[in-house]
């Protein structure tokens, strides 16, 4: 049975160098909740057209593929190296996108070419701070799930607050300030965070010491054992939830009330961050991570089906997501230990970062899917949808696991 485990959040701050290096994370990450929303408005008052906004952000959202490839040259040359120049190149384009979107002397498809080279360029933060609270916590696993916990509920409350922040910003300002905005708050939390002593040191990382022809072939050739796995219980996670939004979506504006859609996906969220609070109080086997990860993934396939059954009152909308919003938080910090397991130590970055891929490409897919079968079918038959998709999400989790490698 799970027990409450005897490591706090206050005692995983208490670390040395913890609070600095884990708040300028948070703040360099915070651009990543500021962008989407800047990004709509800035192209829209641009082009007058929410579809033009629409693509560059579907291209922005894309580039989320090179971001195991980041991972890999942070766990070669180390985050000192190579964080701050990659917040700069993306700092730059994507600031430079906002400044000259706002002028007809350039043509909206370089703005969007210069946004979308900004996006391939965001370096790989969540991974390298998961991978500096691996090196903090090496010493206790119950901390380690503890650090991971806090990691992924904080995050879970910059995307509440970015969207909030833009919409008070572009009531006095124009959008495109908060693009800029975004992109000057990567840069000084990266820098922040870099400027730590154990990361300028390099003391809290573990680098690939394979001659230069070996270790090409090892990072780029060989896959994780059982990692695939997980990446595809979180993508069908991922497109379940992109599914659950766009229905609730459509769900309140046809009972007559849009703005609802809103204060429920918020309150999804909340419930999101409650849940990872507790779950990182657990005290859980670490050898039963599909178990798991299968059981969380199934708890919210249940209550995504049940607020189906209550679809025809936005009130049991909102209490059957808030019941499964409790899941969500909890089956990314599974996924992230989980990598963590699976990947050799000079590799945990890298696999870190494939776990944040597959959620983002099962959200892309998941939402572009949704928006053409809410249309045709209604909100209450695509919550039907996404629980059968992280049903199934559970079945290749089953079917897919290693044995042996958990």
């Amino acid at each position: 049975m799970p027990s409450v485990g005897s490591e706090g959040y206050s005692s995983v701050l208490r670390i040395p160098w913890a609070r600095g290096v884990f708040a300028a994370a948070l703040l360099g990450r915070f651009a990543f909740a500021l962008i989407p929303l800047s990004a709509v408005f800035t192209f829209h008052e641009r082009t007058g057209s929410f579809s033009t906004a629409g693509l560059a952000i579907a291209a922005y959202g894309l580039t989320t593929i090179t971001l195991p490839f980041k991972a890999r040259l942070v766990d070669r040359h180390g985050q000192f190296r190579a964080l701050l120049p990659l917040a700069a190149l993306s700092a730059l384009c994507i600031g430079g996108a906002a400044s000259i979107t706002g002028s007809t002397d350039f043509p909206v498809l370089l703005s969007i070419a210069l946004f979308v080279t900004g996006g391939a360029a965001v370096p790989p933060l969540g991974p390298a701070m998961r991978s500096n609270w691996r090196a903090m916590t090496a010493d206790s696993p119950d901390r380690k799930q503890a650090a991971y916990a806090l990691d992924s509920t904080c995050e879970e409350v910059l995307f509440l607050a970015g969207p909030l922040t833009v919409g008070i910003l572009i009531t006095v300002l124009p959008a495109w300030v908060g693009l800029a905005g975004a992109a000057v708050v990567l840069v000084a939390g990266t820098s922040a965070m870099i400027a730590a002593e154990p990361i300028r040191r390099g003391t809290w990382e573990v680098h690939d010491t394979a001659p230069p022809h070996r270790r090409i072939r090892t990072v780029t050739a060989r896959p994780i054992p059982g990692l695939f796995a997980v990446l595809v219980a979180i993508s069908a996670l991922a497109a379940g939830v992109s599914i659950v939004y766009i229905s609730v979506a459509e769900l309140a504006t046809a009972q007559g009330h849009p703005s609802a859609a809103g204060y429920i996906e918020s309150g999804m969220v909340a419930a999101s961050v409650v849940g990872g609070l507790i779950w990182g109080k657990l005290n859980l086997a670490t050898s039963s991570r599909p178990i798991q990860l299968g059981g969380l993934s199934a708890a919210l396939a249940v209550a995504v089906s049940g607020t189906a059954a209550l679809a025809d009152t936005l009130w049991g909308v909102a209490a059957g997501l808030f019941v499964a919003g409790l899941a969500v938080a909890p089956s990314f910090i599974t996924a992230y230990l989980a990598a963590d397991e699976l990947a050799p130590e000079s590799r945990r970055s890298e696999a870190s970062s494939w776990v944040n891929t597959a959620y983002n490409l099962g959200a892309a897919f998941g939402a572009a899917g949704a928006g053409l079968l809410v249309d045709r079918v209604g909100g209450q038959s695509g919550l039907v949808l996404s629980a059968a998709i992280l049903a199934v999400g559970v079945l290749a989790l089953t079917l897919l696991s290693t044995p042996g490698r958990w």
